[in-house]
């Protein structure tokens, strides 16, 4: 009887190791995972299932992909704050971040210290002109005075 009750128990034992482990079981390594994802990979994440999707639009996901982009102001109350009031950080990436990234992306080789430099400058001038637009926003306008001359022509800024 003892080496059946042995049997048993060691196919239980090999049961629960061959089912490994349920990532859905715990939602903070979850959202630890999600937010070393890339922003095409967390919106094609949140599209797994319900929790993913809960997950993918918590703030603090969107925080950390944004402030992987951006230097300075990580984790600082008043970046916070500003940007609460911006309509938080993923607006903050999907209306100016991710667009910004495409386009540096897109431009050549990201090693190049010239480049870096640009990129670091073309972010910040769009971080910029974001937090404008929204503040006239917030202001009850519906075009936007300030950045009006961007809409009329192609401006070469290099």
């Amino acid at each position: 009887m003892g080496a059946e009750q042995e049997q048993h128990e060691q196919e239980q034992d090999d049961d629960t190791m061959n089912r490994g482990y349920n990532l859905n079981d715990n939602v903070d390594i979850l959202a630890e995972i999600l937010t070393r994802l890339d922003g095409r990979s967390l919106g094609v994440a949140a599209c797994v299932c319900r929790l993913w999707s809960t997950v993918c639009n918590r703030d603090t996901v969107w925080e950390a992909l944004c402030d992987r982009h951006v230097v300075g102001g990580a984790g600082d109350p008043g970046t916070r704050s500003v940007v609460a009031a911006l309509g938080g950080y993923r607006r903050l990436y999907r209306l100016c971040l991710g667009p910004a990234l495409d386009r540096l992306t897109c431009s050549g080789d990201p090693a190049d210290p010239d480049k870096q430099g640009w990129a670091h400058l073309s972010l910040s001038l769009s971080l910029s002109l974001f937090s404008i637009d929204c503040y006239e926003r917030l202001e009850g306008r519906q075009r936007p005075a300030s950045l009006l001359f961007l809409c009329s022509k192609p401006v070469n800024v290099v």
